[in-house]
């Protein structure tokens, strides 16, 4: 299942990301509907997550910008993403990609989430699942 999330602004710090579209989805194992931040996972087994996670902050400066995927509402701590900062005059732009391969259950319920204690605008995201064993 490939989703997008395009023209979309949250501005929270800590926030789940809500995908507006599903690009392409193939097999029953998992399901999200377009608009919502919870991705169901329908059959047990191994899964391949990619995702990039563009922001921006207004105010320059230094600051934390970083993602966890979380499993019905538990963080999993190995998959804790840090990125650099790109500082010019007008804003900071920052981009986080991540592959990662968990083994999910039937019922749980995978997000993306982007980590701060400052307000940043995630304004672009994308996310790759493939059931891969």
């Amino acid at each position: 299942m490939q989703q997008q999330k395009k023209e979309i602004t949250q501005k929270n710090g800590t926030t789940t990301i809500k995908f507006s579209e599903n690009k392409i989805e193939e097999g029953n194992a998992l399901t999200h509907q377009a608009g919502s931040d919870e991705i169901n996972i329908h059959e047990t087994g191994i899964y391949q997550i990619s995702y990039q996670l563009y922001g921006v902050q207004e105010v320059t400066g230094t600051f934390n910008f970083n993602a966890i995927l979380l499993v019905n509402d538990n963080a999993i701590q190995d998959t804790f993403n840090e990125s650099s900062v790109i500082r010019n005059s007008t804003e900071n732009r920052m981009t986080l990609t991540s592959t990662v391969i968990l083994r999910l259950q039937e019922g749980d319920i995978l997000k993306l989430s982007g980590v701060s204690i400052e307000d940043i605008i995630y304004n672009n995201a994308r996310i790759d699942i493939e059931k891969i064993g």
